[in-house]
């Protein structure tokens, strides 16, 4: 068993979920056309989770950058944490808002060309939930950072919310260092059992 296999087992007993690859999915090969005049990478450089599923980019993203591939697991296990706190329901119309409201344009019936207003829902709009959700997430991968490259991860984080890559989730640079740094503090106190139950787990995986 490898040590990313022993990790994976030991955040199942956390909360469940399969690992499937990207490379591997229609479904990711479709989201992947949406997402590319944005996030030209979504393939080979992200993964994602949808429902109870983490798509890794590939089998042998995980064989050449298993170090990389341990603190993703680590980073997606707060948001499946998260949607099991929330429902997953609730979890995913908030970390989609506000763009998910796009979506009423489907009352064109109903409301004619009114509806298309909803369109405007599309646009980079800040996406606080969203915000809320990666905050934490993130506080893992500044966690499991070596302690000298805290900081630069710190900052390769706050990149990501405000850059194309999360269409611009939440461009204001100061508050997204706090809220990150906030969930990094919460989780060294002990105060977010959440969190240093990932934490946890993941270092005694990797020191194993």
């Amino acid at each position: 068993m490898t040590r990313f296999e022993h990790l994976t087992k030991e955040m199942q007993e956390l909360v469940p979920f399969r690992i499937k690859y990207k490379d591997e999915s229609w479904e990711m090969q479709l989201l992947a056309a949406f997402s590319a005049p944005f996030c030209p990478t979504f393939l080979t450089e992200y993964t994602t989770v949808i429902g109870s599923t983490i798509y890794f980019p590939s089998r042998e993203y995980l064989l050449h950058r298993s170090d990389r591939a341990e603190r993703v697991l680590a980073h997606e296990v707060v948001h499946l944490l998260d949607a099991e706190r929330f429902s997953e329901p609730v979890f995913m119309g908030a970390y989609l808002f506000p763009q998910i409201l796009a979506l009423g344009v489907l009352t064109f019936p109903l409301l004619g060309w009114w509806s298309l207003l909803f369109l405007l829902f599309l646009l980079p709009l800040p996406a606080p939930f969203r915000f809320y959700f990666e905050s934490r997430a993130y506080a893992i991968d500044v966690l499991t950072a070596h302690p000298h490259d805290r900081e630069l991860v710190l900052e390769w984080a706050v990149e990501q919310f405000c850059g194309w890559n999360y269409y611009k989730m939440f461009p204001f640079r100061n508050w997204v260092r706090r809220s990150i740094m906030h969930w990094v503090a919460q989780t060294e106190k002990g105060k977010d059992q959440a969190l240093l139950k990932v934490l946890l787990i993941y270092e005694m995986a990797v020191e194993s």
